[in-house]
């Protein structure tokens, strides 16, 4: 008998949604996509179908690779142009390859996936982080052969093959600690420079120029909530109230929202 669970008791779904974009540009369709993905997860789990369960994990840690990629190109502009000269694209989709000023996450889906993580390097990201990442796409792969069996049969064997993916995940982001805040520091100098003064209101400025504009995560805008202004203020006297100002925003912003107690 399937028993009644509720989203949550997806192990470690939670942790996987909370790497992802809170709420980016409508263009690229990002939040429809993981919706879709979301529920193909659900309905896959509640009915034991753990298999292809994990086949929707492997679809979101590809869009946070996607989506990491394409940050590193924002923030490394110089060092992400170096990375990508050797790129290469499947056979057949050379001329549809735009990576160097990408505007979509889904334009890395015309890269081998297993080349993707070699951008990594930009952030400091050891070589054997980035096998791991490849070898999780060979275990997809493999996976997804019509061998006449299933692999992932029980709760326990899919937790198995989650937590690899998550820890990974946390690797990876734990890699993008120091270009997240060098991002977020030009935020606030452009804030104090008067760049955003259009905005009547900080909070719009959080919501339209990180959230929607750079699509961060919920993780992603915990490190800025985080992140120390003493060096910002120290270099910038004159901006001490601004930034201090721009920070209680966040701070208020992330509690609002539960994502900071």
């Amino acid at each position: 008998m399937i028993r009644e669970f509720e989203y949550t008791d997806v192990p470690y779904f939670q942790e996987m949604l909370n790497y992802l974009p809170i709420n980016p540009d409508d263009e690229e369709d990002i939040i429809n996509y993981i919706k879709n993905i979301t529920n193909l997860v659900n309905i896959n789990y509640k009915y034991e179908q753990y298999q292809f369960a994990y086949f929707g994990i492997h679809l979101l840690f590809m869009t946070y690779i996607y989506c990491t990629a394409w940050k590193i190109g924002q923030i490394e502009v110089d060092r992400y142009k170096d990375a990508i000269t050797f790129v290469r694209s499947y056979n057949g989709r050379e001329n549809e390859l735009k990576i160097e000023d990408a505007d979509s996450i889904f334009a890395y889906s015309l890269i081998p996936e297993k080349d993707i993580s070699k951008i990594f390097k930009i952030i400091e990201m050891d070589s054997t982080q980035i096998s791991l990442i490849a070898s999780l796409v060979n275990t997809r792969n493999n996976l997804a052969h019509a061998s006449g069996k299933f692999e992932i049969v029980t709760e326990d064997s899919f937790d198995v093959k989650v937590k690899g993916i998550i820890d990974s995940v946390e690797k990876i982001h734990r890699c993008m600690y120091k270009s997240i805040r060098k991002w977020y520091s030009q935020v606030l100098l452009c804030y104090c420079n008067g760049e955003y003064e259009d905005y009547k209101n900080p909070k719009d400025i959080i919501v339209e120029q990180m959230i929607q504009s750079f699509k961060l995560s919920v993780n992603e805008l915990l490190i800025c909530n985080e992140m120390s202004i003493k060096t910002l203020i120290t270099e910038h006297r004159e901006y001490e109230g601004k930034l201090k100002s721009f920070k209680k925003e966040v701070k208020e912003y992330c509690v609002d929202r539960g994502y900071d107690s």
